[in-house]
């Protein structure tokens, strides 16, 4: 979902965004009065997804045959929506962490799944922008279900969730390395609106308002169509569905 530059599109190189994300996250965790196991954590966490970013800022440049390849203006919104996240992470690691600052984090960093997509439309939609962009759905719902757990909002089981789009992008990764085909998806209205659910699920669990739940059965529900939407995902980019399965075999 995010813009990659092009001739006149803004880029931002990815040392700025690290640079200006730690130079804002230092007085942030301070004011906070978080604990040094929470910073760590965020640390930590912040650069696996700078690692990650950079990781495909190299596959892009070695696949498009483009040294000039820059982080655009969407891909920064994206990667600070992982530093909001990194910072949720540490909660995780909290007995009784501050319930609104948590559920502030998560909102915030879900809501601007919206931004980062809209700014990409408008300027210019690239395979690494929806790569990373996918990536932070992924944290955010693996972040966002370990927090809730740990404080006792969802049920232990719902951590499959955090880890489902993890089992399959890395089969087809594996898959790759194999040389084995991967196909595009099809197109599909409920695969977005499947994650959203999710969004939502942990939203609410996390909300420092008592009357607000989530029925077990909702979650599993929720949990349900999130694991069918991946095998059918991950049955369609091995081949053996639908419109790839015909590509396949010719």
């Amino acid at each position: 979902m995010d813009a990659l530059p092009v001739s006149d599109a803004p880029v931002i190189r990815p040392r700025f965004v690290a640079l200006g994300a730690f130079g804002a996250g230092v007085p942030v965790l301070a004011a906070l009065r978080v604990s040094v196991l929470w910073a760590a954590i965020a640390v930590a966490v912040w650069l696996c997804i700078l690692g990650y970013a950079w990781h495909l800022l190299g596959v892009t440049r070695r696949s498009e045959r483009a040294p000039w390849v820059r982080l655009g203006v969407a891909n920064a919104v994206t990667l600070f929506r992982g530093w909001l996240l990194a910072l949720l992470a540490g909660a995780a690691v909290v007995s009784a962490p501050p319930m609104g600052l948590v559920t502030s984090l998560f909102v915030l960093a879900v809501s601007l799944d919206a931004v980062d997509g809209a700014i990409a439309r408008r300027t210019h939609e690239t395979t690494l922008g929806a790569r990373l962009d996918a990536a932070m759905d992924a944290l955010a719902v693996l972040v966002g279900s370990v927090v809730a757990v740990s404080v006792g909002a969802l049920p232990w089981w719902y951590l499959v969730a955090g880890g489902v789009w993890y089992a399959y992008a890395g089969s087809l990764s594996l898959r790759k390395r194999a040389g084995r085909p991967v196909f595009s998806l099809p197109e599909s209205r409920l695969r977005p609106a499947i994650g959203v659910s999710q969004f939502l699920i942990i939203g609410v669990a996390l909300a420092p308002v008592a009357v607000l739940s989530v029925p077990d059965v909702v979650v599993a529900i929720a949990l349900g169509a999130l694991c069918v939407s991946f095998a059918r995902d991950w049955a369609a980019a091995t081949g053996r569905l639908g419109e790839c399965q015909e590509q396949r075999d010719r």
